[in-house]
């Protein structure tokens, strides 16, 4: 016997047959972050082209050799940068268990056990004040307030570009930007700071974006993606930052690469690097790395600190990462002028005993003569 399909039945299938249709790799990325979907689908990607497997039918056969195809893979990729193989096993083994695919804990042990070293090929370095400051004074408004606004604040480049109005409050001291959860990186919201120089530069930049905006798009013209009415405070790309970027560190002559990668050694996220090693020198630890995101210290800084507090320690350490308009360091000026008013009086009392001294001398003479006459 054969049942009616209604529609109101074919509509509870739907989702059903969505789930079975799916591309693994979809299902996989579907939660995630859009540019990580973009770099995770082209890691995917390479891994079933080099295994020559279909992504959509490699896991319908379940008695499929698993490891020996992951083997194969990870033996063209030992040459590669540390970190970018490291990262590469991690998505694959991802969708493997993301497709319930579980393999010997050993299995992975011997992969990495046969890598060619595991640390960060590229030895980056963050910049210096003096660096930093050549840098930001070849670049025009808009840089210079994305990058002491991402240098600041401590935040990734991917979540500055994230910001909206909403989420800044301008008006506090120090300014405050409160990030949700949706534009983290490891989803846990959190507050962060900017300095006043950073304000300062952000309302000139904010002054013309619109104008930027408009601008940009009809210079692109059919070819432009940009939203009009995009509403986010720097309404560009990562790749545009990246460009930027790269502009500065060549028009200032700091564009050294690394050898063994050709990579920049001064890139776009020492910013982050910049901000924690100088607030460290000034503030507790744990502070500069909660506001920066780093999820182990956010639970703590959170417990110890309030809101007020916290924006407290940072106005300690602001001056470490104000760059531009840095005032001039008067450590120990006021000692040095108590010190030279102390030997000007030393030398003015010696200069009065000198005199009276050759009075008494004068005095004397006057009275030798007086009795020779």
């Amino acid at each position: 016997m054969i049942k009616e399909v209604t529609a109101k039945s074919l509509n509870s299938w739907v989702p059903f047959l969505i789930l079975i249709n799916m591309n693994p790799i979809d299902e996989f990325l579907k939660d995630k972050a859009e540019r990580t979907q973009k770099n995770y689908r082209w890691i995917l990607n390479q891994f079933f082209r080099e295994i020559k497997q279909d992504p959509e039918t490699y896991f319908d056969k379940k008695d499929r050799d698993y490891q020996t195809d992951i083997g194969k893979w990870w033996e063209q990729h030992l040459n590669e940068v540390p970190k970018t193989r490291n990262t590469k096993l991690a998505i694959v083994k991802g969708l493997m268990e993301d497709q319930e695919v579980v393999l010997p804990i050993k299995h992975w042990k011997k992969l990495r056990h046969i890598r060619k070293g595991s640390r960060t090929a590229t030895l980056d370095r963050v910049p210096t004040e003096t660096e930093f400051k050549r840098m930001l004074r070849h670049g025009d408004v808009k840089d210079r307030a994305l990058f002491l606004f991402t240098m600041s604040s401590g935040m990734r480049i991917d979540e500055a570009l994230k910001i909206t109005p909403d989420m800044m409050d301008l008006e506090q001291d120090p300014p405050i930007i409160e990030l949700p959860g949706s534009i983290t990186k490891n989803g846990d919201p959190r507050i962060t700071f900017i300095s006043q120089e950073a304000k300062e530069y952000l309302q000139e930049w904010l002054k013309i974006r619109k104008q930027w905006l408009r601008r940009s798009i009809k210079r692109t013209g059919h070819l432009c993606t940009k939203d009009p009415d995009d509403a986010r405070v720097f309404p560009f790309s990562y790749d545009v930052a990246w460009t930027r970027w790269i502009y500065l560190i060549k028009k200032t002559g700091l564009d050294k690469r690394d050898p063994t990668t050709n990579r920049y050694v001064l890139h776009i996220h020492c910013l982050r690097k910049y901000f924690l090693s100088q607030m460290k020198l000034q503030i507790p630890t744990v502070i500069p790395e909660a506001l920066a995101g780093h999820e182990q210290y956010l639970d703590e800084a959170y417990r110890r600190y309030s809101r007020k507090q916290l924006g407290e320690y940072y106005k300690k350490g602001e001056p470490r990462i104000t760059v531009l308009e840095r005032a001039a360091d008067l450590t120990g000026l006021q000692d040095e002028q108590n010190l030279l008013k102390d030997e000007n009086k030393d030398l003015k009392d010696e200069l009065r005993d000198v005199k009276l001294q050759l009075l008494e001398i004068r005095a004397d003479l006057y009275e030798k003569k007086e009795k020779k006459r």
